[in-house]
């Protein structure tokens, strides 16, 4: 199939815009979270951001692979989710939204994309929705974490918490409010899964 005439042309360009979109939604949740304390959350946060606009990339580019220079201007009409609310509302949501893309969404584009003669677009359409799920249980856990207060306390006994400051490890049934080598704030220690 032409790509110029398939559906696989306007479905990358939806994910490519998709993609941008949650980038920046995850810039502003890292932001929140940091706000509120919760700076090792940011940089989780942050990282899937940085994902999102790697998955960008690969689509903005796959669209210049295929299209060349006969690609000018792409019309597209999608529904892109948009919400507001508190850290764990919001935490929620993208969970439900990264479901949507990895269970839903990505393996119809890669199928239609496999059906119109794509395979390499459909295996990129898998690969990111293999991520996508990865994402869903990262925010899963973080809003289910600071839902049950469980953000910096181990329901199984003492863990290893570290201040991603300073890297000082304190062994505990919880994180220190401080640090006592750097002084920073509890929001600063992760648990160690290095030692744990």
């Amino acid at each position: 199939m032409d790509f110029q005439m398939s559906k696989t042309k306007e479905n990358l360009a939806r994910s490519f815009a998709a993609e941008c979109q949650e980038g920046a939604r995850y810039q502003f949740l890292a932001q929140m979270a940091q706000q509120e304390g919760y700076q090792y959350m940011s940089m989780i946060i942050r990282t899937l951001a940085h994902n999102e606009m790697a998955h960008a990339k690969q689509f903005f580019q796959k669209i210049g692979e295929l299209g060349g220079q006969n690609v000018q201007n792409i019309d597209i009409s999608a529904g892109y989710p948009y919400k507001t609310g508190t850290l764990q509302e919001t935490l929620t949501f993208e969970a439900h939204n990264e479901q949507m893309s990895s269970d839903s969404i990505y393996p119809k584009f890669a199928d239609i994309a496999r059906d119109e003669g794509f395979k390499e677009v459909g295996e990129l359409f898998d690969m990111v929705s293999k991520v996508e799920k990865t994402h869903q249980r990262t925010l899963e856990k973080l809003a289910e974490s600071l839902k049950s207060n469980a953000l910096y306390k181990s329901n199984s006994g003492e863990q290893a918490f570290k201040c991603d400051e300073c890297g000082t490890i304190i062994l505990g049934k919880s994180a220190p409010k401080t640090c006592p080598l750097c002084k920073m704030g509890q929001g600063y220690f992760r648990i160690d899964f290095s030692i744990n």
